[in-house]
């Protein structure tokens, strides 16, 4: 039977282990009988500290619980030495969950089950399937995890007084004059402004100014564009057909703003004063109330302005294309650097394990180099108090310092001698350089010498103390 993908991702991903086939037979068993688990290699650091690549079993595991079926989210760990070590499992709650800490399962998600116990205790019988059915059951007598509860909703903010200041939001626009007069009282066109119109401070008027009614704006002369033809602003129906402005005086401040007569109400006449007023001593004139003027709505630029609407559509094109180039540009740049950090992410355990490996062989260098040092710095030592004795004499190396022992090297020589020369006068009894006789007689003298020398030796030997008789 032909190994699937997984079955040979798998054969490859086992040779670094002590019993790469025991691992295979238990994480293929696992996934056959548990479809929902997913097998995968990640670094896992130890309590030491350590780092090293493993083999993981994680996604979840279904449990039934008071009659409803959940999914557990898992990771077990397979060590290299397995399975003489049991594996490291852990719950991995997701975002909307919490562990509960039990008498199995730690607040940090790891799990010590009374199984895994037991296989510290006799590993042979166990396995990794029956680990996970242990798990399993576990898990559906107490869950693990539970549901993260739920943030209160916030209050709705309190809504704004009528007497608080409206926001900017809120605010109707600016009123347009419909025409601006000259210091020579002539009427003159409104141009089209390049910016917002802004009203005039308060308190800029002088005294002879008329008093202004409440609702109305004042603005200020605007830069001129001459590109643009005037905008067209819609009249009051019962407006003539010029509008009617006050005259202008060279010693009064113009105000620029609605003619009120243009609208159908009748304006105020303006005081003209010959004199102080008599009320300048106690205080500000009093304000003559004058009807609010409606407001007008504000001109649509681009109605029957061709050119602009040529113009905003190029525009729009032009900025469609370049973010459409953008954007794929920029996908290109990230799916590129999720490329590359997949790669870095695949590279990190290999790093890691080869940096933990170069670290031990530095400790064992540095072991050996440190024994090393110190024979070196014996035998040195050594050396110098050998440089410091001189060269001993020929008679110190020879001679004992004990005339016991000296009469003993004699005898000792002497012995060997007498050995030596009864295997000469052998020799020379075999090549026929001397008869029987004279061998006889000669080895016998030479014997009875032997005999007494030996004697004295083993006679020495008896009366040295212990470790230094000789041999």
């Amino acid at each position: 039977m032909a190994e699937t993908l997984t079955q040979k991702w798998l054969r490859q991903n086992v040779q670094p282990y002590v019993h790469p086939e025991r691992v295979f037979a238990d994480i293929d068993a696992t996934l056959t009988r548990f479809p929902t688990l997913r097998p995968k290699t990640d670094a896992y650091t130890y309590d030491d500290g350590r780092t090293q690549l493993l083999l993981c079993l994680h996604n979840v595991i279904p449990i039934s619980y008071r009659g409803a079926s959940y999914n557990i989210p898992v990771a077990i760990w397979i060590p290299r030495d397995h399975p003489a070590q049991p594996p490291i499992v852990y719950v991995v709650p997701t975002s909307d969950m919490l562990v509960k800490a039990g008498k199995s399962v730690e607040v940090s998600g790891r799990c010590s089950l009374e199984y895994m116990q037991h296989w510290q205790r006799k590993s042979e019988s166990c396995s990794l399937s029956a680990l996970v059915e242990a798990m399993q059951d576990q898990f559906s007598r107490e869950p693990p995890v539970y549901a993260k509860p739920k943030e209160p909703p916030r209050p709705p903010a309190p809504a704004q007084s009528s007497g608080s200041q409206p926001g900017y939001a809120s605010r109707p626009p600016p009123l347009l004059p419909t025409s601006s007069t000259s210091a020579s009282g002539s009427p003159q066109p409104l141009q089209h402004p390049e910016r917002p119109l802004l009203p005039p401070k308060p308190g800029h008027y002088s005294a002879t100014t008329s008093p202004s009614p409440p609702n109305s704006v004042g603005f200020q002369q605007p830069h001129v564009r001459p590109s643009l033809p005037p905008p067209e602003l819609p009249r009051s129906p019962n407006a003539p057909s010029n509008p009617i402005l006050p005259p202008s005086s060279p010693t009064q401040h113009q105000y620029h703003g609605h003619d009120p007569r243009s609208l159908g109400h009748p304006p105020p006449p303006p005081p003209v004063f010959t004199s102080p007023p008599p009320w300048s001593a106690r205080g500000p004139p009093p304000q003559p109330w004058v009807a609010p003027a409606p407001a007008i709505p504000l001109p649509n630029l681009l109605d029957g302005d061709t050119t602009l609407l040529r113009l905003h559509s190029q525009v729009h094109e032009k900025l469609t294309s370049e973010m459409a180039s953008l954007a794929q540009a920029l996908a290109l740049d990230a799916e590129r650097l999720r490329a590359q950090q997949s790669d870095l992410l695949l590279g990190e355990p290999a790093i890691r394990d080869e940096m933990a490996r170069l670290e031990a062989v530095r400790d064992v260098c540095h072991n050996v180099s440190s024994r090393m040092r110190s024979t070196v710095d014996q035998a040195e030592r050594s050396m110098s108090e050998l440089r410091r004795k001189g060269d001993p004499e020929v008679d110190e190396l020879v001679c004992s310092t004990t005339i016991v022992h000296n009469q003993l090297i004699n005898l000792v020589a002497e012995d060997n001698a007498i050995e030596d020369t009864i295997y000469h006068l052998h020799r020379a009894l075999n090549s026929g350089r001397i008869d029987l006789e004279r061998f006889l007689r000669s080895t016998r003298i030479l014997a009875e010498e032997q005999f007494m020398k030996r004697a004295l030796i083993e006679k020495i030997e008896s009366g040295l103390p212990m470790g230094a008789s000789w041999t």
